[in-house]
């Protein structure tokens, strides 16, 4: 049983640093989910970043926050076509019904819900409106319910695996790592950080369909047994071969 708990504690623990953390004084973050644009454009005007840094920041402000596949889920007062939960679509186009198709080029995540708004108001009086960014990710490996999960974009990272019935028995989080198609995009290494810190997914600039991938502990003296015969069984195997 205790085995069981060892991957939530080491998770919790992990999220009781990141609480601690997040009560000192922040300092400048380029990557900050609310990130206000003229926080932004202060950065880049006083802050001392690096040369990626200010590419990134210059780039999130041209734009924007939202990639093809996020989810935002709106709930517009009154209006149940309006209330769902819609995808970007390519070109970062958002549809709705009834409603001319919008471009979210340039729009902080921030900044959405006051932008929404507006562009509502052009068609509906006095909109009482609430928006929320999702992201869709995968969560795979040694977790006790993988699968993909719509969360939002300020999700802890850690949270994502909690998400998916925490880590399973087997699971070693110092292995986890983010995957995007074919390609790791996050290491083992910056997934520890990022679960140290209290990271947000949107943070990491993780994008809709990537995928939380939870390696598993060594097998310890019973799976190199296991191996080293196998390895046996195919040299015996090979050495008939060559005599027939």
């Amino acid at each position: 049983m205790l085995k069981h708990l060892r991957p939530i504690a080491m998770l919790c623990l992990l999220a009781l640093s990141a609480t601690a953390l997040r009560a000192q004084e922040p300092a400048p973050d380029a990557k900050r989910v609310d990130a206000s644009r003229e926080y932004l454009q202060a950065l880049l005007t006083n802050g001392k970043l690096t040369a990626e840094e200010r590419r990134n920041v210059e780039t999130r402000l041209r734009d924007g926050d939202f990639q093809t596949g996020d989810r935002i889920r709106l709930v517009v007062l009154g209006d149940t076509a309006l209330s769902d939960t819609f995808t970007v679509r390519p070109g970062r186009i958002l549809q709705l019904p009834n409603i001319p198709d919008i471009s979210l080029q340039g729009v902080l995540r921030s900044e959405f819900q006051s932008f929404i708004k507006t562009k509502l108001t052009q068609y509906l009086r006095d909109p009482q409106v609430t928006a929320t960014a999702l992201v869709r990710l995968a969560v795979v490996g040694s977790v006790n319910r993988p699968g993909f999960y719509v969360v939002p974009a300020t999700t802890l990272a850690s949270d994502v695996v909690m998400a998916a019935g925490g880590p399973s028995g087997q699971a070693d989080i110092g292995k986890a790592t983010v995957r995007r198609g074919s390609v790791a995009v996050i290491d083992a290494k910056q997934m520890r950080q990022a679960f140290a810190d209290g990271v947000s997914i949107d943070q990491l600039n993780l994008h809709s369909g990537d995928e939380f991938v939870i390696g598993e502990k060594s097998g310890g003296i019973k799976d190199a047994l296991r191996t080293a015969g196998l390895i046996s069984g195919i040299i015996l195997g090979l050495f008939a071969l060559t005599r027939i």
